[in-house]
């Protein structure tokens, strides 16, 4: 098998330049950023052999395949001893020398321009200024490959189920590959973004196995796929991919729900639904980053160099991260219909109960019954309207300029559960309907009537207690909600009626 090194000299690169530049005068003008077409492949030199003296190619990719679309991929790629596409252009792969490589990609470029011109076909540039042309900055329309759910199925069908056509793993013992049932990852698992020695890149590795596969099956007249960029790499073309209706689940021996919890661990375990996760996800890996394999394999509650010092507990309540428990949450709970409520809650879990999460039984326990799945559970229904749950409320405590506000409370709170009932998120972790009074009414214990909110906060601020007026909280809860939820009712005669001036 030929041996592709780091330097292997196809790279795809895409350059974001905004601003302005710099004229003679000392002026600046704007810059706008050209469009790079999906099929342009820029050519520039691996970042350990320096900068390049000219500007980089941008080789039109697509004007190349029309001119040897006789010959097909072989008259620019080279085979493996298979027969499969290699990526890269014959000539040119192996060299890790800065000179040699130029050399290479001239000798291959020119002068297959030289024989072309000379047999009187059409040509590309002779000049170095043709190719190495300096131009302004611009942005490739490239769309990068990502795992799609009913893609993976129509190949899986196509492949009639045969997972060993694309996934495999390495036996070392063997010094070869070959496929492990139940042990199927992510290609991103084992190839990176460079090659390491017969470890290809996972650009390389995807284009060696996929357009092989495509061209392999076009040439037994089936269904072979795009061999060109834009087959797999331009929006539109993506677009128009057929979908299917019902896209099997991917399985993978997982369970439809777990407890989620460690041996080790003083509290209780966390209830996981699986299959209801699966549900919103583009792929496993947008939990299981890494490997298909459980979070504790490499992050322990101490933290270890195979979870890069994340300690199992920080990996699952880290509010930034979007992998985690608690950071995927926070990004759900930040859409617009739960907004209103979520934008004055704190990022922390430490500013939560654990026990929202943390309500299994204690792992001490030893074995432990399968939790119940979300599309089991079904949300509190409200309550019936009465002195403790009023339809409206009037606020006349701070009334002045304007009438006092007759607040809709049994509306909005109807709109609020509507909202929480059609997310599963929601039931599971509001639990009782109670739990949703909380967004408004702060710090008041879940179930019980809260108190009036000037129990805590007076007629004006408390620099002290950290407490707003009376009047700035009313209209950071309410207008803030607003804002966020994107309701329009914002002014103040949407609450207030004005007072009539008396003559």
């Amino acid at each position: 098998m030929t041996k592709i090194r780091k330097t292997a000299p196809l790279l795809f690169v895409s350059l974001v330049v905004f601003g302005a530049a710099v004229c003679a005068d000392g002026s600046t003008s704007s810059v706008t950023a050209r469009t790079i077409a999906p099929s342009v492949v820029v050519m520039e030199f691996p970042a350990h052999l320096g900068a390049m003296q000219r500007p980089p190619v941008e080789f039109e990719h697509a004007l190349h395949v029309a001119a040897f679309e006789l010959e097909g991929c072989g008259a620019c790629h080279p085979s493996d001893e298979q027969g499969g596409f290699v990526p890269g252009l014959k000539g040119t792969l192996g060299f890790d020398d800065r000179n040699q490589l130029i050399n290479a990609f001239h000798g291959s470029c020119i002068g297959c321009h030289e024989q072309r011109s000379e047999s009187a076909l059409k040509s590309g540039p002779l000049s170095c200024g043709g190719c190495h042309v300096r131009r302004p900055p611009g942005i490739s329309a490239r769309a990068a490959m990502r795992f799609d759910y009913s893609l993976h199925a129509r190949h899986a069908m196509a492949a009639e189920e045969k997972c060993e056509t694309c996934h495999h793993v390495w036996d070392e013992a063997a010094g070869k590959l070959r496929y492990e049932k139940g042990a199927e990852e992510s290609c991103r698992t084992c190839h990176g973004a460079v090659d390491v020695g017969r470890n290809f890149s996972l650009a390389n590795a995807s284009h060696r196995s996929c357009v092989s596969c495509h061209l392999e099956r076009s040439a037994a007249a089936a269904n072979g796929g795009p061999t060109r960029c834009v087959g797999c790499h331009d929006p539109g073309h993506r677009a128009a991919w057929v979908r299917l209706e019902e896209i099997p689940r991917l399985k993978r021996g997982q369970p439809d729900t777990t407890w989620v919890h460690h041996a080790e661990a003083r509290f209780p375990a966390v209830a996981f639904d699986h299959l209801g996760h699966e549900g919103v996800t583009t792929f496993c890996s947008d939990c299981h980053h890494q490997t298909l394999k459980g979070c504790d394999s490499c992050h322990t509650l101490g933290g270890s160099e195979e979870g890069a010092g994340v300690t199992l507990a920080q990996a699952h309540h880290d509010p930034d991260s979007g992998y985690g428990c608690v950071g995927c949450h926070r990004a759900a709970a930040g859409q617009r219909q739960c907004s209103g409520c979520h934008h004055t809650l704190g990022a922390s879990s430490s500013q939560r109960s654990c026990i929202v999460c943390h309500a299994g039984p204690a792992t001490a326990e030893g074995v432990l019954e399968t939790p119940p799945a979300l599309a089991e559970q079904a949300p509190d229904p409200l309550p019936a309207f009465s002195d403790d749950f009023p339809e409206w409320v009037v606020i006349d405590a701070i009334a002045g300029d304007y009438e006092p506000s007759k607040l809709p409370h049994g509306k909005i709170v109807k709109a609020l559960d509507a909202a929480a009932q059609k997310s599963p998120l929601a039931v599971r972790f509001h639990g009782g309907s109670g739990t949703l009074c909380a967004g408004c009414h702060h710090h008041s214990p879940i179930g019980t009537r809260p108190p009036p909110c000037r129990s805590c906060h007076a007629a004006t601020a408390e620099p002290m207690s950290d407490h707003p007026g009376l009047k700035v909280a009313y209209h950071r809860q309410c207008i803030g909600c607003h804002i966020e939820m994107a309701i329009p009712e914002q002014s103040c005669t949407a609450c207030h009626a004005l007072k009539e001036v008396q003559p």
